[in-house]
């Protein structure tokens, strides 16, 4: 997955939304943000789809990692959307070598929003 997301443009401080259930999936897809060098920002199946958008469009994330049945983002989300189910035949044509990553020991590694208005009044 972190060649698939390097090629997608994932390195340091590009911030990938995760919106999975909780599964080995989401483990494979968190491990691969952060191979790819990149930062991942959390985001919950559960919570409403304006939440996720404000979320999304707040945190500048060019790439939300979610599953079909997981996510209904409105039309006008500009993420590049990569389900992690149904684009896995896709992902796994990839070079299974260790990803080469330009991280540094300061770099991001994920980005959490906490509960509450999240900004708007």
């Amino acid at each position: 997955m972190g060649h698939y997301l390097q090629k997608l443009g994932v390195g340091p401080e590009v911030l990938v939304g995760v919106c999975v259930e909780r599964s080995i999936e989401m483990i494979v897809g968190l491990l691969g943000i952060l191979k790819a060098s990149g930062a991942y920002v959390p985001l919950d199946p559960e919570y409403p789809k304006d939440r996720v958008a404000f979320m999304m469009e707040d945190a500048k994330a060019p790439i939300l990692l979610t599953q079909v049945k997981a996510l209904d983002l409105p039309p006008e989300s500009k993420a590049q959307l990569v389900f992690s189910d149904k684009d896995w035949d896709i992902i796994t044509t990839e070079s299974k070598k260790n990803v080469k990553s330009g991280v540094k020991s300061d770099n991001l590694v994920y980005v959490i929003y906490t509960s509450g208005l999240y900004g708007k009044a």
